[in-house]
């Protein structure tokens, strides 16, 4: 198997590592660098920021006993005044995807990223960003785990998409070929940046932009799955959520804002 530090490191950079602080049960940590210098969304991550900025922390599988991913994923973070930064960079053998339109389904049926961000931590109103080796994006808005409104109705999918992230910018560089089962692939760089103002009623009671020492509760998973005629799935996020769902608000990883220097 490819390992992970054969793939990341040589093709976005050479990083300086450092676990996050981890309690002693599922609890995940990340102090999120302020970075000064201008982040730019290629897919590259050729920025000292990046090369600086510490990793998460192991992806774990959370849908069964073995906890260790076949296939490996890295994470980071930054931010800045305008925006909240995304680099994860993923192990893939056989890159694959065929949804192209954003907000139309969930694009766990096939490979994706998902980021789940609750910035005020209620465990209500949070974001659930999708991101696929075709650079296709969903961005929904997650009333509650229950899916259901305020009133205990359950929500339609067309009000779950009618949320967007106004202004986010994300690119890719995918390290093999797309939808080429006949080689072997690397991977898949992702970078994204999402701005403070994009966020609306997903910020709730948060600061807008965070404040230093702020926390958000934050979490990075992954839908890996063969291509066959029954796709198998690899669940994987930084935050262990032990469930047959990502979606646990309450066990989101914590992510402290660090003052800049």
């Amino acid at each position: 198997m490819l390992q992970i530090a054969h793939f990341v490191y040589p093709i976005v950079l050479i990083a300086i590592t450092a676990q996050a602080q981890e309690a002693p049960d599922w609890a995940r940590h990340y102090d999120n660098a302020f970075v000064s210098s201008p982040i730019v969304i290629d897919g590259l991550a050729n920025e000292l920021a990046w090369q600086l900025a510490p990793e998460v922390g192991p992806f774990t599988r959370f849908q069964n006993d073995n906890l260790v991913p076949q296939h490996q994923t890295m994470a980071k973070m930054l931010w800045d005044q305008q925006y909240l930064y995304f680099l994860i960079a993923v192990e893939d053998p056989d890159i694959w995807s065929t949804m192209v339109e954003g907000d139309k389904d969930c694009l766990c049926k096939e490979e994706t990223i998902e980021l789940f961000i609750d910035p005020d931590g209620d465990g209500k109103d949070y974001a659930e960003i999708h991101i696929n080796s075709l650079d296709t994006i969903n961005d929904i808005w997650i009333p509650s785990k229950q899916f259901k409104y305020a009133n205990g109705e359950p929500v339609d999918w067309p009000d779950l998409f009618s949320w967007t992230q106004q202004g986010m910018r994300h690119a890719l560089v995918n390290h093999g070929t797309v939808n080429n089962s006949s080689d072997v692939d690397q991977g898949t760089v992702f970078e994204l940046a999402l701005p403070w103002t994009g966020f609306g009623k997903i910020a709730g009671s948060a600061n807008i932009p965070p404040q230093p020492g702020d926390v958000w509760r934050i979490n990075v998973n992954r839908y890996e799955r063969l291509r066959t005629a029954q796709p198998s799935k690899e669940l994987s996020g930084w935050a262990p959520l032990d469930l047959q769902s990502y979606h646990v608000p309450e066990r989101l990883g914590y992510v402290r804002f660090v003052s800049p220097e």
